[in-house]
């Protein structure tokens, strides 16, 4: 795929995500993470209470109050970000909770794990909260299923029913659904990052690389740009033509009508040149009121038409102020390089004869010596 339909395909993405990152999704975001947490905590109460743990049902009162609380400060409190700390906080407390009462067979202490990229993931000013929320969680998931491993030692000894499957099958889908929430926040994130590194980069090189008036390439991008034309030259044998225009008398329009109305005339000029150029050509601001352009692959007499039309384009232009209204016109000159020219050898031939057409009259095309 063209470099410029990356550019575009990354500004399409970035512009998708921004306007879908909206204050209302956000808040969308942030509650719908809330409301599942208290489905799942109500049905751990009925599960708990049904197998007889009656410190897990009291804890998961105090969870699902808990969670229908966040829900209801969620449009209230403007740092989300506590919400989802304190949610984490009672995963993690849930977690060790439930394996003290019935054991790591259940699979509570996974939830230990799992939040931690969750916390590395989400949006937050204090870049050391996840550090320590790893640095809570996994010493307390080793010494969990240290001490919960082998059955006999937890609270409840629920061993003997079905509940320790029920709890794990639950756990797992909850778990799995955490990862693939995760994941897609992930890749989402990521891909965003990687769209505008690439955006902002290429801005960057457009702007190192471009006049920043007439949206020409400037003198450094021109010549990275001949060379290797001049290259492709050497490999196939067909020339190129390299043209020298510069805008007669243009002193008197910034004398006369300003510099504003010079800056308006040089934009207009650079517009004709980049216009009249076939496919394939490329133009640059080479200074002042001065532009180069290259035809690869052009012989002497196609160079001569199109200069011709440059020229001819240009005097058509009229520019209109409170001064009154002016009109325009450049000479050109124009030389072919061929296989084994040097580049620079080119430039000043062409440039040479810029000021032989100035001498003779302006207002025309020079194409030899």
């Amino acid at each position: 795929m063209p470099a410029k339909q990356n550019y575009q395909k990354d500004l399409d993405y970035i512009a998708k995500i921004d306007k879908f990152v909206s204050p209302k999704v956000e808040f969308m975001g942030y509650f719908l993470t809330l409301v599942a947490c208290l489905a799942a905590h109500a049905l751990y109460l009925a599960i708990f209470a049904a197998a007889g743990v009656t410190a897990m049902v009291v804890f998961n009162i105090f969870s699902v109050t808990f969670y229908a609380g966040t829900i209801v400060a969620v449009s209230r409190v403007k740092e989300k970000t506590y919400l989802v700390y304190a949610s984490l906080a009672e995963i993690v407390i849930h977690a060790a909770a439930a394996t003290v009462c019935v054991g790591a067979q259940a699979d509570f202490i996974m939830f230990l794990l799992m939040i931690i990229p969750l916390a590395f993931l989400m949006p937050n000013k204090n870049r050391y909260a996840p550090f320590v929320v790893m640095f809570v969680t996994v010493p307390l998931y080793g010494l969990l299923r240290f001490t919960y491993l082998e059955p006999g030692r937890e609270l409840y000894n629920i061993s003997d029913t079905a509940y320790p499957m029920v709890f794990y099958v639950i756990n797992i889908l909850v778990g799995a659904f955490v990862l693939m929430y995760v994941a897609t926040i992930y890749t989402v994130i990521n891909r965003y990052t990687g769209c505008k590194l690439r955006v902002q980069n290429e801005q960057l090189r457009v702007m190192a690389s471009t006049d920043p008036l007439t949206k020409l390439d400037n003198r450094r991008a021109v010549g990275r740009k001949l060379a290797e034309t001049a290259a492709l030259c050497d490999e196939t044998g067909k020339g190129y033509v390299v043209g020298i225009a510069d805008l007669d008398d243009f002193k008197r329009v910034n004398d006369n009508f300003g510099h504003d109305m010079g800056d308006h005339v040089l934009e207009a000029v650079a517009g004709v040149i980049k216009d009249t150029l076939p496919e394939g050509g490329y133009a640059s601001r080479w200074g002042g009121e001065e532009f180069l352009f290259v035809l690869p692959e052009t012989g002497l007499q196609q160079g001569v038409a199109t200069a011709e039309q440059m020229i001819k384009s240009v005097s058509e232009l009229s520019f209109t102020s409170e001064d009154g209204t002016i009109s325009v016109t450049v000479t050109i000159g124009i030389c072919e390089g061929r296989p084994g020219d040097n580049v620079e050898r080119v430039i000043g031939r062409a440039d040479g004869r810029l000021y032989k057409g100035k001498n003779a009259g302006k207002n025309r095309v020079e194409f030899s010596d």
